[in-house]
């Protein structure tokens, strides 16, 4: 993987995303390298390169969200609405860390997405941080699908003890079950397994956003199905997805959960 350490002008950016004011994204590019992820089409980010194989580390990061923030913070800030803000090199850069500590300082919201349980060595940051909530993304609880998925991204497992530690340590969480992908992750099965270790791990919040088929990413994705275990797997037709969010919503509330839309 190549690793380009570059400068920004601006820490945050004006978000579309419902609920969020700002985002902040300390890495450009994954290296969780996940077959269905849209970022690469959204960013036009090394197009003719694959995806996952060079990560911008945005190094002056937060000294510039310290400028921002001299007059106060703007709304509620997401962390990672792109690309994951705790991936691989987050162990290394610690930008999100530090971002997390100067948001905190400013008595600002945030609202922070990853697939990693990596969030969790920053628990002596967000615990008791009433204004901070932290979604963690599941959209398959299979071990051996998601390897195929998302080959350097913690396994689903890992990521539910996330849950359940956050839960328990009193930080404001919930599951971010996606995206689900059409005959991949969509069966019944599937879904029922997912809302049953999202209860175990304590969540009482779903939210859940369906595979969106952006050029890059589903050529990708459909690449990695073929020469996997999972070949024929993915739909031919549109996936059913009222009936998914309908057998979601069903399963959750026989649980005891909240099911909400991504978008």
């Amino acid at each position: 993987m190549e690793v380009r350490l570059v400068t920004c002008k601006s820490a945050s950016s004006p978000s579309r995303l419902p609920g969020l004011d700002r985002a902040i994204n300390p890495y450009r590019g994954c290296a969780h390298s996940c077959a269905y992820c849209y970022a690469q089409d959204v960013l036009r980010f090394e197009p003719g390169r694959e995806w996952g194989q060079v990560v911008e580390v945005k190094t002056n990061l937060v000294q510039q969200l310290e400028k921002e923030l001299e007059k106060g913070p703007k709304g509620v800030y997401g962390i990672g609405t792109v690309t994951d803000p705790y991936q691989p090199l987050e162990r290394e850069h610690g930008l999100t860390r530090g971002c997390l500590e100067v948001l905190r300082r400013r008595e600002a919201c945030a609202s922070i997405l990853t697939k990693s349980d990596l969030v969790l060595r920053d628990l002596d940051i967000l615990r008791g941080w009433t204004r901070a909530e932290v979604g963690i993304s599941i959209g398959c609880a299979d071990d051996t699908i998601s390897a195929v998925l998302e080959p350097c991204a913690p396994p689903p497992t890992v990521r539910f003890h996330a849950l359940k530690t956050l839960v328990e340590a009193g930080v404001s969480t919930y599951l971010m079950a996606a995206p689900i992908v059409g005959g991949v992750s969509d069966d019944l099965p599937m879904l029922a397994s997912l809302v049953d270790k999202a209860a175990l791990s304590g969540v009482t919040r779903i939210m859940w956003d369906k595979y969106n088929p952006k050029p890059m990413a589903s050529a990708r994705l459909r690449r990695v199905l073929d020469g996997s275990a999972l070949r024929g797997r993915a739909k031919s037709s549109p996936p059913d997805w009222p009936r998914t969010r309908a057998s979601l919503a069903s399963l959750a509330s026989e649980r005891g959960l909240h099911i909400v839309d991504a978008f």
